[in-house]
């Protein structure tokens, strides 16, 4: 296993490598492209991932609009464990999540959004903290940043596309029932 700062992970990211690195709720795996995630995991590489970024600014730049409800959503949500799901300038969508944890460092060093995904064989538990992480996992990677452990909950997810809200994964902070609180009871 191979530690390393922010400053080395951004470099490994540029080459197209893959980190891994402690966030706010699991630890995950970062890279610049999707299909090097896939790879690491084994997982189906249609499945989608998200996008970390450093900023609400920054998710947002990758959406066609976004709502006053997904703004407000991020204010009381962000840095923290929710990623929404908005639609794309062109068609498609988008998962973001602004995190907290030793990735920001990383995000801030890379300069631009990071897919990731936890950092699990697929099927498995994913890791609370770096001790967690399957010794193959670890071989596969290029780099690891240390930080504290996160929460062990993976985000919550709240698709805001084609105008609805529903609750993808719901969490113990984020429930559908919090989402139907929020819209006045009109999630759908």
């Amino acid at each position: 296993m191979r530690a390393g700062s922010a400053g080395e992970a951004a470099s490994v990211l540029r080459d197209g490598g893959v980190v891994l690195v402690p966030t706010d709720t699991v630890v995950g795996l970062v890279a610049a492209e999707a299909r090097r995630l896939n790879e690491v995991k084994g997982s189906d590489p249609g499945k989608p991932l998200a996008l970390l970024c450093a900023s609400a600014g920054e998710a947002f730049s990758l959406a066609a609009e976004v709502s006053p409800f997904a703004r407000a959503l991020a204010e009381a949500h962000w840095p923290g464990p929710l990623t929404l799901v908005l639609d794309m300038a062109g068609g498609g969508t988008v998962g973001v999540r602004v995190p907290g944890g030793a990735v920001v460092g990383v995000l801030r060093a890379s300069g631009g959004p990071l897919y990731a995904t936890s950092a699990n064989p697929s099927g498995r538990q994913a890791p609370r903290s770096l001790a967690e992480v399957d010794p193959g996992v670890v071989a596969a990677v290029d780099l690891v940043v240390e930080g504290e452990p996160g929460s062990g909950e993976a985000s919550a997810v709240v698709d805001l596309s084609g105008g609805k809200a529903r609750v993808l994964r719901a969490t113990e902070g984020f429930t559908g029932e919090t989402l139907r609180k929020l819209t006045g009871g009109s999630s759908g």
